[in-house]
């Protein structure tokens, strides 16, 4: 996973997804789980974001590039 540094975080307001890079500085800076997706690009990424109930309902959900550290 990439680093905080490098993230698109994804909220919806009023139906709508939100898009700011970066990570999310939430109240609660907390990790409620992880899933690796593979997704075409970032914006497919971003639209499959804005689907996680997390990003619906007041959290946020940030989404980061596949790193290579090796």
């Amino acid at each position: 996973m990439g680093l905080p540094q490098d993230a698109t975080t994804v909220t919806v307001k009023d139906g709508s997804a939100v898009v700011t890079d970066g990570p999310w500085l939430g109240a609660r800076h907390a990790v409620g789980g992880f899933a690796v997706v593979e997704a075409e690009d970032l914006d497919t990424a971003i639209a499959l974001a804005a689907r996680v109930p997390q990003a619906r309902l007041g959290g946020a959900v940030e989404v980061r590039p596949a790193v290579k550290y090796y």
